[in-house]
């Protein structure tokens, strides 16, 4: 059986690698002979650190996902929240194959704006999916995954995604939504993309409110559940278009 590799790619910008990333998610769907597990984007914030909302999927079935592979693949200086610590930093003393100068590099192949999608396939699709993210305008390279690495990433996975879970998603994320709003909202249950998606915009109203975070004039919050929608689905592209349509 092929074992797994991480296909990595670099763009030159964030929304390069987002677009690309977009793009991928398409082409799967009709390519009968990939099949891609996952799909992440690696990019850093305005403190230099891994946007950890982009990574992707932290399992696959009863697998690591791309999220937690390329969580491992970075450098942990640069990790933060939950995959940052704990359990999944302890990893990065164990020998997984990857080496520090590699990281480093990878690092710096970040710095300035850039940012690189992983995917996780199949050792023998890896050709594949690497020429097609060359055609879209990346520099790619493989990391193949050793099985017993895989398996060690795997085994911490519920515990990194049961962390990730009482901590909810940075709602901030979402155009509109500030560091009040975002505490008001979990406070009152809705800690999730997913879960603010499926408001109405006259509730979350209503629930700042109750919380003492009013909306202030002028401002609604008719964009928030489109927009959580997206980022529930992992669509950056499409929620950095959106809010674009918006302005």
């Amino acid at each position: 059986m092929a074992r797994n590799t991480v296909v990595l790619s670099f763009f030159q910008s964030e929304a390069e690698a987002d677009d690309a990333a977009g793009q991928m998610k398409e082409w799967d769907k009709w390519e009968a002979d990939v099949k891609l597990n996952a799909l992440g984007v690696l990019a850093l914030d305005d403190q230099g650190m891994i946007k950890t909302h982009k990574l992707g999927r932290r399992s696959v079935g009863k697998g690591a996902g791309i999220g937690l592979l390329l969580a491992v693949i970075a450098p942990p200086t640069l990790l933060a929240g939950v995959v940052g610590g704990g359990v999944l930093g302890a990893l990065h003393h164990k020998n997984l194959g990857i080496k520090a100068e590699d990281q480093e590099r990878i690092a710096a192949h970040l710095a300035g704006g850039r940012a690189a999608v992983g995917a996780l396939v199949k050792e023998d699709e890896a050709p594949a999916v690497e020429l097609r993210l060359t055609q879209l305008g990346g520099t790619t390279e493989t990391h193949p995954v050793e099985e017993e690495a895989e398996a060690e990433v795997a085994a911490v996975a519920p515990a990194v995604e049961a962390a990730e879970a009482e901590v909810g998603d940075d709602l901030t994320i979402i155009d509109g939504v500030g560091p009040a709003y975002d505490k008001a909202l979990k406070a009152a249950g809705i800690k999730t993309f997913a879960q603010l998606s499926e408001q109405t915009p006259e509730g979350i109203a209503g629930t700042l409110a109750a919380a003492d975070a009013p909306l202030i004039a002028g401002q609604t919050a008719d964009t928030w559940p489109r927009q959580a929608k997206l980022a529930a689905a992992g669509d950056w592209s499409a929620l950095r278009r959106y809010i674009d349509s918006k302005k």
